[in-house]
């Protein structure tokens, strides 16, 4: 069988090759040119699992991809398209955008750092400072901590360093929030990031090493 190729029309990338297999071809759509690499790059990571794993992937099922949720729709053309959750993670929406550039910032800043990619579930909950919702700049660690949580401790010039103070939120609500730390949270327990001058972020051995709180 001839291998799997990608095919791309504006910004909709989708595969070829796998009806011959008896399978449904899959495509992606996206909001920019900037992230038609990531999109194929997505549906060769899709390809492999599908043939690697003789998986089947049908419509309304959902995959965990980097940080964030796909969910494969059936089209009228008996193509899988891509859908999404929205930052929020209340509905999904159709394409692969959101999805695309979480993996793609947060591979770079795991990169620049040289730390291993290793993004939280959305779901997981993340201890808030006052101001951190509102947009101020903040400081963050994270710890080794319980299941149920993503680990990072986020906080700003407001916090009285009262542990009681903190609130957890869902980390998607965070995510949705501010942004601008989403290319962070992808960092491994023992990182600390300070976005309150230079943006930077290093390995604290001492929290990296600790038992869980």
């Amino acid at each position: 069988m001839q291998p799997i190729i990608f095919n791309k029309a504006g910004l909709v990338v989708s595969t070829q090759g796998l009806a011959e297999r008896g399978l449904s071809e899959v495509r992606v759509t996206v909001n920019t040119p900037t992230l038609l690499g990531e999109a194929e790059f997505f549906l060769g990571f899709i390809g492999d699992y599908i043939l690697q794993q003789n998986a089947r992937i049908r419509h309304g099922d959902t995959l965990n991809y980097g940080y964030w949720i796909v969910k494969f729709q059936a089209a009228k053309d008996n193509v899988l398209e891509v859908w999404e959750y929205n930052p929020e993670a209340t509905e999904f929406i159709p394409g692969g955008s959101l999805t695309l550039n979480y993996w793609k910032e947060q591979h770079r800043i795991c990169d620049l750092y040289g730390a291993e990619f290793t993004p939280p579930r959305p779901d997981k909950l993340t201890a808030l400072s006052d101001g951190v919702m509102e947009g101020l700049p903040v400081q963050a660690v994270r710890y080794p901590w319980q299941e149920h949580m993503s680990g990072w401790l986020v906080v700003t010039e407001r916090w009285d360093k009262n542990i009681k103070s903190l609130t957890n939120h869902h980390t998607y609500h965070l995510t949705a929030t501010r942004p601008d730390l989403a290319p962070f949270i992808a960092l491994p327990v023992g990182f600390r990031f300070d976005l309150t001058g230079r943006h930077r972020a290093w390995v604290d051995a001492e929290v990296q090493h600790q038992p869980k709180i």
